[in-house]
């Protein structure tokens, strides 16, 4: 399957962290979505990549709040004209996919993503569908090499899973190809609070994968690989060959490494 096939919806998770966002604090908005990057919310970068895509069909953003989109022109726009569709953000990411995918069983497949990606553009989201699709899998995860995020931004602090051949860096690119993949959300609803650790993201996939990744045997090959047999899933990574991929707006030192991208990148 390639980017001549049907369309792919996309899925935007914007819903809002419980408690204050420094992201947020910092640029002085209600939710980090809404600050601005290279000039307009990173919220509206990302949906213009997705629009600009070849391979994304629908848009929804999924939060923030209604309230929040009533009071933000650009996004009351977009919705009200209906470029973007926006559903009600559940308490957390993987609760949110689970309730769209219940509510809309037809939509396979479906690119997951977030409003925080502010350096995403639409020649990563099709080089990322383009190379999912054609693999014919149920899942697949968007990765980066970390050799290549450090040596393109060394001062970039990154989650690391660290693996025989190299780290590897998350993107938050996901797509979901087939049905299947509901079992892939109940999984990330179980081990959702452990995004940031690695090693207990290793864990779960049993005592012997945890001994191997401890010895450093443990490939990334190996990890998918136990993952699907423990979903009953086909699971496989896509390579990302682009570092920005891995930089999502996290902190106030990455809302300041995107700007300084984002300026490179317009001169």
């Amino acid at each position: 399957m390639g980017l001549d096939h049907q369309p792919v919806t996309a899925l935007v998770l914007a819903g809002t962290r419980t408690g204050p966002d420094p992201v947020a604090q910092v640029a002085g908005v209600s939710t980090k979505i809404l600050a601005h990057v290279g000039g307009e919310p990173m919220v509206s970068r990302v949906l213009e990549a997705l629009g600009q895509s070849d391979a994304v069909g629908k848009r929804i953003l999924c939060g923030p709040s209604w309230e929040t989109v009533q009071d933000n022109p650009f996004l009351g726009v977009l919705i009200e004209s209906g470029a973007v569709q926006w559903v009600e953000p559940q308490r957390g990411p993987s609760l949110s996919v689970a309730r769209f995918l219940h509510e809309h069983p037809q939509e396979f497949p479906v690119l997951v993503t977030t409003a925080d990606h502010a350096l995403l553009t639409a020649e990563m989201v099709d080089y990322f569908l383009r190379e999912a699709l054609e693999k014919r899998v149920d899942v697949a995860v968007g990765l980066v090499p970390y050799s290549l995020v450090a040596a393109s931004y060394p001062h970039s602090k990154r989650t690391v899973t660290r693996l025989t051949g190299g780290g590897f860096c998350g993107c938050n690119l996901f797509v979901l190809c087939t049905p299947k993949a509901k079992r892939m959300v109940e999984f990330w609803s179980q081990i959702e609070r452990e995004r940031k650790h690695p090693l207990r993201l290793i864990r779960t996939l049993g005592g012997l994968a945890l001994v191997r990744y401890m010895l450093g045997w443990l490939s990334l090959a190996d990890a998918l690989s136990r993952l699907g047999r423990q979903l009953n899933l086909h699971v496989q990574e896509v390579l990302l060959p682009f570092p920005e991929a891995a930089i999502d707006v996290d902190t106030p030192e990455d809302l300041a490494l995107a700007e300084t991208i984002l300026a490179k990148r317009q001169k």
